[in-house]
């Protein structure tokens, strides 16, 4: 496996603060801890002052009754333009494709069969 590098990610990945002149930078991380982003070519995650990274999607999955179901967090949402947008976004930068790919699939699924009000989809 190819050493992982900084990568700098497009600025809606970061959170924002005020530069000195008082405009808004965008350039903090939003993990606490986190130094930079990282990619070794195939997986993108978050490196930390010991170089340590952690990979995004390999974070166990919240399961059982305290997960909330994963439709709730679209509830109200146009997902015919989320996951169109979501896929060219990915189409642009493939390097994201295996980070999103169940996400992705989940929601095209939940676009094409929203779930009735007596009926929630599995989560």
């Amino acid at each position: 496996m190819t050493p992982a590098r900084e990568i700098r990610l497009p600025d809606r990945f970061y959170l924002p603060r005020t530069d000195a002149q008082g405009r808004e930078v965008r350039d903090v991380m939003p993990w606490e801890g986190a130094v930079s982003y990282a990619t070794d070519g195939t997986r993108v995650g978050v490196r930390y002052p010991d170089g340590s990274v952690e990979w995004l999607g390999d974070a166990p999955e919240l399961s059982g009754p305290d997960a909330p179901p994963f439709e709730e967090d679209f509830a109200g949402v146009n997902l015919d333009a989320l996951v169109a947008g979501l896929h060219a976004y990915v189409d642009r930068h493939p390097i994201l494709r295996s980070v999103w790919r169940e996400d992705l699939e989940r929601l095209d699924s939940l676009r094409t069969h929203p779930p009735d009000d007596d009926q929630q989809l599995a989560s």
